[in-house]
C-alpha cells in the first residue's frame, strides 16, 4: 500500500471516529437533560448533521477550502464532485465532521426551551456561513500544506479546532442563550438558584467515553496523514482529558465535599477541548498542565455563568468556549517554537493567538447575535411556558409514552376532580403495573367519595334545617315579647321589649340568610345591612324622606361568629341614631360604611349629622345597655377597638378582624 492510500485510509478511519462523537453528544446531552426533552435532543443531533452535511457539500466546503480570495473566502469546488479525486472526497468527509461538531454544541446549550424550527435556522446560519468563513481564515490551504487564510498568514495556530470548532460553536450558543433566556425555575426571583438535574448521568458518562474515542480521530486525523506524530498527538489528547477529570474531581471534592459526577463529565471534555489547538506541538507534561488548567477555567466560567443568570443546560459554554479560549492561548505558552514554525516569539505568538480569539468573537458572536435578534422579532426562538412545562418531546414532536399518558390523566384529574377517569393500561410493562394500581386506588377513592358526598348532602340538609329552626324560634321569642309589651302600660318596659325584639331580629335575620344560602358558614353583609336598617326604620316609624340612609358597603362575607356581634353593634348604633340624634321635626342623615382594610382588618363606621352626644359621655362606663353592648361586643367578641368623633354629629368607628376558625375554638 503506497503512502497516499495509507493517508486516505487513516483519515477515513478518523472521520468515522469523529462521526462517533455525534453519538457521544447525543448520549451526553440526553442524560444531562430531563427525560421529557430526550427525544428533542436526539432528533436535533441527527438533524443538524443532515443540514450541515448538505450545506457543507453545496457551498460550505468551497467557502472554507476553495481557492482563496485574498485570504477571506473560497471561490471554487462548490457542489463537490467525485471527479475531484479520492483525496478531496476523503478530506471533505473528515472536515464535514468538524462542521457538524460545531453545530451540535449549540444543541446542548439551548436544550429544553429552543423551538425545533429555531434550531434548524441556527444550524443553517452556523454551518452555511459562520463556520466556513472563519474556518477559511484559519485552515484554508492545510490540505496542500500552504496557509492561505489571513489569520493563518499572520501566524495564528489552531491545530484541530479549539477555536475554529469549539469556540465558534460556543460563541453561537452564548448568543442564542442571551436571547432565549434561562429555563423556567432555574433562577427564581427569591431564594437560591435551582439546579435542574439530568435524567440519566450514566448515559452522559457513556457519551463522554464515546467523545474520548472520537477525539482520537479529531486530533489524530488532523495530521491528514499517518505519520510519526499521530501517536504523540493521541497520547497528549488522552493525558489532557485525564488531567481535566482529576483536577475537576479534586476541586469539586474540596468545594462541595463530595465527588460531583457532572463536574467530572465537564472536566474531561474541557481537558480534551483545551489540548485540541496544540496537541501536535507540546510535551506530555505540558498536555497534563493544559488539560488540568482547562478544567479550572471551565469551573470559573461555570461560576460566572451562574452569577450572570445564563442557563446552559449541558455546560457547553464553560466546556467548549471557556476551555477553547484557554487552549488557543496555551499554544503560545506551551507550544514548541520549532514545531509551530511561525517565527514568532512567545509573546508575539500570544498576541496573535489573542487576536484570533478576538476576531472569532467579533465575527461569530456578533453575526449570530444580530441574526438571532432579528429572527426572534418575527419568529420567537423559544417555546411557550406551557410547552416547556409539558416537555419538548410532546410539544415539538408529538411524541408520547405510557408514563406521559398516565401523567396526563393524573393532571386532568387534579384539575377537574373527575375521579371516573382511568389510566390506559399496557400489560406486561412496569408502567402498566403502576397504571393498574393507580386505577384501583382511584376506583376505591371514587366509591368513598360517593359515600362522603351522600353523607355531606345529609349533613347539609340537617344544617339548613337547624338554621331554619333557630330562626323560627327566635321569631317566636320576638312575637312573645311583642304580645307581652301590648299588655304593659309601662312605657319603659315597652321600649325595652322593642329593643329586645330588634336584637332578636338581628340574630334571626342572620340565620335566615344562612339557611337560604349555599354557604352555611358566611353571611353576605351587603344585603344583610340593607335589610337590617330598613327593619329598624320601619320599627321606629321613621320616614326615609325625613331621615335619609346612606350605605357604603363593600361585598364582604363574614362568618357567623363575626356576623352576629357586628349585626348587634349596627343595630344598637342605628337605634341610637333614630331615637336620640334628631328632633321630631328635623331632617338628617345616617350613614353606614363597611369596608376591608389592607392589613386584613375591617372598618365599620356608623354616623349621623344630628345633635351629637355630650363630650362628658364615656362609652366604656356608660349606664346605657346599648352603649355597653357596643363596647363589650367590639372588644371581647371581635377583638377590635371603637372610637368616637363628635364633630358635626356623631361618628362611631370600629376596627375589627374576621375571626379565624382556630379563634372560635
Amino acid at each position: 500500500m503506497d503512502t497516499v492510500l495509507t493517508d486516505v485510509f487513516w483519515v477515513l478511519i478518523c472521520a468515522g471516529l469523529v462521526f462517533l462523537m455525534q453519538a457521544g453528544f447525543t448520549c451526553m446531552e440526553s442524560g444531562l437533560t430531563r427525560s421529557k426533552n430526550s427525544i428533542n435532543v436526539a432528533i436535533k443531533n441527527i438533524t443538524d448533521f443532515g443540514i450541515s452535511t448538505i450545506l457543507f457539500w453545496a457551498f460550505g466546503f468551497a467557502m472554507m477550502f476553495g481557492e482563496s480570495v485574498n485570504g477571506w473566502i473560497g471561490s471554487t469546488q462548490f457542489c463537490l464532485s467525485l471527479d475531484d479525486g479520492s483525496w478531496t472526497s476523503t478530506f471533505f468527509l473528515f472536515e464535514i465532521m468538524f462542521c457538524a461538531t460545531a453545530v451540535t454544541i449549540v444543541s446542548g446549550a439551548t436544550a429544553e426551551r429552543l423551538r425545533f424550527r429555531s434550531y434548524i435556522i441556527i444550524s443553517i446560519i452556523l454551518s452555511g456561513m459562520i463556520y466556513p468563513v472563519f474556518g477559511h481564515w484559519v485552515w484554508n490551504g492545510i490540505q496542500s500544506g500552504t496557509a492561505s487564510g489571513w489569520l493563518a498568514q499572520i501566524g495564528f495556530i489552531d491545530f484541530a479546532g479549539s477555536t475554529v470548532v469549539h469556540s465558534v460553536g460556543g460563541w453561537v450558543a452564548l448568543a442564542a442563550l442571551l436571547i432565549i433566556g434561562p429555563r423556567e425555575g432555574r433562577f427564581p426571583r427569591v431564594g437560591a438558584h435551582r439546579k435542574i438535574h439530568g435524567s440519566n448521568l450514566p448515559m452522559s458518562v457513556l457519551g463522554v467515553l464515546l467523545l474520548w474515542v472520537g477525539w482520537f480521530g479529531f486530533n489524530g486525523g488532523s495530521t491528514l496523514s499517518l505519520n510519526d506524530q499521530v501517536a504523540g498527538i493521541i497520547t497528549n489528547t488522552f493525558l489532557a482529558g485525564a488531567s481535566g477529570v482529576m483536577v475537576t474531581l479534586t476541586v469539586g471534592w474540596i468545594i462541595r465535599k463530595q465527588a460531583d459526577a457532572e463536574l467530572v463529565i465537564f472536566g474531561s471534555i474541557a481537558g480534551l477541548v483545551s489540548i485540541t489547538a496544540s496537541a501536535h506541538a507540546v510535551s506530555t507534561a505540558s498536555a497534563l498542565a493544559i488539560g488540568g488548567i482547562g478544567g479550572i477555567v471551565m469551573l470559573g466560567v461555570d461560576y460566572l455563568m451562574d452569577y450572570l443568570h445564563i442557563d446552559d443546560a449541558v455546560g457547553a459554554i464553560p466546556v467548549h468556549l471557556g476551555a477553547g479560549i484557554w487552549g488557543t492561548l496555551a499554544v503560545a505558552i506551551f507550544g514548541r517554537e520549532e514545531i509551530l514554525g511561525t517565527g514568532l516569539s512567545r509573546s508575539g505568538q500570544l498576541l496573535i493567538q489573542a487576536i484570533g480569539i478576538g476576531v472569532c468573537f467579533l465575527w461569530t458572536f456578533g453575526l449570530a447575535y444580530g441574526f438571532f435578534t432579528l429572527i426572534n422579532f418575527f419568529l420567537p426562538l423559544r417555546v411557550t411556558v406551557e410547552d416547556e412545562r409539558i416537555g419538548l418531546n410532546v410539544s415539538e414532536h408529538g411524541a408520547t409514552t405510557e408514563l406521559l399518558d398516565m401523567f396526563r390523566i393524573m393532571d386532568s384529574q387534579s384539575k377537574t376532580g373527575d375521579m371516573s377517569l382511568r389510566v390506559p393500561v399496557e400489560p406486561f410493562t412496569e408502567v402498566g403495573q403502576i397504571a393498574e394500581r393507580y386505577n384501583s386506588v382511584m376506583e376505591a377513592l371514587q366509591k368513598e367519595a360517593a359515600k362522603t358526598e351522600s353523607s355531606l348532602q345529609e349533613k347539609e340538609l340537617l344544617l339548613r334545617e337547624i338554621h331554619h329552626r333557630v330562626k323560627n324560634n327566635l321569631q317566636v321569642i320576638s312575637s312573645l315579647l311583642s304580645l307581652q309589651s301590648r299588655t304593659s302600660k309601662d312605657e319603659q318596659a315597652i321600649e325595652m321589649a322593642k329593643e329586645s325584639q330588634n336584637r332578636i331580629k338581628v340574630m334571626a335575620l342572620i340565620h335566615e340568610k344562612l339557611y337560604r344560602s349555599k354557604d352555611f358558614a358566611n353571611v353576605e353583609f351587603n344585603d344583610y345591612i340593607k335589610n337590617l336598617a330598613n327593619d329598624l326604620f320601619a320599627s321606629y316609624r321613621v320616614s326615609a324622606s325625613r331621615i335619609s340612609l346612606k350605605l357604603e358597603i363593600e361585598d364582604l362575607s363574614l362568618g357567623i361568629d363575626t356576623a352576629i356581634p357586628t349585626g348587634l353593634i349596627i343595630n344598637e348604633l342605628v337605634t341610637n341614631c333614630l331615637k336620640y340624634a334628631f328632633s321630631k321635626d328635623s331632617d338628617g342623615e345616617i350613614r353606614i360604611s363597611l369596608r376591608s382594610l389592607n392589613d386584613g382588618q375591617n372598618e365599620l363606621i356608623v354616623s349621623d349629622n344630628g345633635v351629637g352626644i355630650p363630650e362628658t359621655l364615656d362609652i366604656k362606663n356608660a349606664e346605657s345597655l346599648g352603649l355597653r353592648m357596643i363596647t363589650n361586643l367590639t372588644e371581647r367578641s371581635l377583638h377590635g377597638n371603637v372610637s368616637i368623633n363628635r364633630n358635626n354629629g356623631t361618628e362611631f368607628k370600629i376596627i375589627f378582624k374576621e375571626k379565624e376558625y382556630k379563634d372560635r375554638l
